[in-house]
């Protein structure tokens, strides 16, 4: 008996999907619940990493952008607009991932596309 084999049929890889988000919304860190009213402070400044602009979220072609870089958390550290994170955590780093929303946001001041594989945010309202 002879083993079938499936033909070969290339297929394109797909893109992550777009997911939407408002830079500018309150955020918190799930570590140490500490709350920033006006967005990520990490966001305010360019992202070295990515080459990303301030008020934008990272754009690593690897995915993963609904967290900003750890350069750009570090820039920000050392520019006195975050902290450490006080919570459990190995690099000091605030866990504040952004809420992802799968339409624009039509009242948001800075509605901003993120390209990432994550599903949407449950607690966006």
């Amino acid at each position: 008996m002879r083993r079938y084999q499936f033909p070969y049929v290339p297929t394109p890889r797909g893109r992550p999907p777009m997911r939407w988000t408002d830079t500018q919304e309150p955020t918190t860190c799930r570590r140490c619940n500490m709350h920033w009213e006006d967005g990520d402070p990490a966001l305010t400044i360019a992202c070295t990493g990515c080459g990303a602009p301030a008020d934008e979220p990272c754009r690593r072609s690897s995915g993963g952008n609904e967290r900003v870089c750890a350069c750009r958390d570090e820039a920000a550290v050392q520019m006195v607009l975050l902290t450490r994170c006080e919570g459990l955590t190995w690099d000091g780093r605030h866990e504040k991932p952004l809420l992802l929303r799968e339409r624009p946001i039509a009242h948001a001041l800075m509605c901003r596309s993120v390209r990432t594989g994550a599903p949407v945010s449950r607690w966006t309202s």
